[in-house]
């Protein structure tokens, strides 16, 4: 009783961050909430969010890393991210999108039965910790380049009204993207690197070789971006376009592989 409370609280205090956002960006400074409204309500969710999290992910034999529980981690890292960042930048418009999805990803904690669990190996624990917090900013910046297409849309139609208005400029969200793409591409580095050296037979296990072999081309992907960034002046929809290409094949290379083995195989 006492963790289907927690969820749902948790849940519904992502859900109010969002609709308090989301108030803000319809209705403007002066009619919508106040924008410390929303940030307080998602660090209130954070907060109680990580005690779902410890309660469903830290176990006595390792981290239960089950399907559900890994989408509960993710979220609440993204969240954790975004609410910090959010108390400097002006970044909480990523929380209309980011916080109902965390809401769904806690609630899912409920169907966490026959989870599997990582051994307690502390490299690979670092590992796997190092893997989440980059899919996490990566998640982050697919969220921020599904908001700058919008914002590019609106403003090549020359209809830059309501919430757009209320957007920072589309300069600095570029900025903001490339910045988050490059963070998690630092993240994804590491987490490969650790991978090959500490643990090379798992890597290229049979079991496994879907997940590393869709990491390395998202991995591929994000790195052309950043270089195409630098060297050829990438920007706007072609930014937007691979920051998408690439997230999806790391989502399809951890969550799609654990889908499919944990829930469809039952492995």
């Amino acid at each position: 009783m006492y963790a289907l409370a927690l969820t749902i609280v948790t849940a519904l205090l992502y859900l109010a961050a969002a609709g308090a956002i989301a108030l803000r960006l319809s209705r403007g400074e002066e009619r919508g909430p106040a924008r410390s409204t929303g940030i307080a309500l998602a660090a209130a969710a954070v907060g109680t969010h990580i005690v779902v999290v410890a309660e469903t992910t830290w176990a006595p034999s390792g981290l239960n890393l089950g399907f559900f529980s890994a989408l509960s981690l993710v979220s609440w890292i993204t969240c954790t991210g975004l609410v910090v960042a959010s108390l400097r930048y002006p970044v909480e418009h990523l929380g209309v999108l980011l916080w109902p999805l965390s809401a769904l990803a806690v609630v899912t904690t409920l169907f966490t039965g026959g989870a599997s669990t990582i051994s307690s190996d502390p490299l690979l624990q670092v590992h796997i910790i190092i893997s989440m917090a980059a899919y996490a900013m990566l998640l982050a910046a697919v969220l921020q380049a599904l908001v700058l297409a919008a914002l590019d849309y609106r403003l090549r139609h020359h209809r830059a009204t309501g919430f757009v208005r209320r957007l920072p400029a589309l300069q600095t969200m570029e900025r903001q993207l490339f910045w988050l793409v490059a963070v998690g591409f630092g993240g994804l580095t590491v987490a490969l690197a650790t991978g090959f050296i500490a643990f090379p037979g798992t890597m290229l296990d049979i079991d496994m070789i879907h997940k590393t072999s869709l990491s390395v081309a998202s991995w591929i992907v994000f790195g052309t971006l950043l270089v195409g960034h630098t060297v050829w002046g990438w920007r706007g929809q072609t930014a937007v376009r691979w920051t998408l290409a690439g997230f999806l094949a790391l989502m399809l290379g951890y969550f799609g592989t654990k889908l499919a083995f944990e829930l469809i195989l039952h492995r």
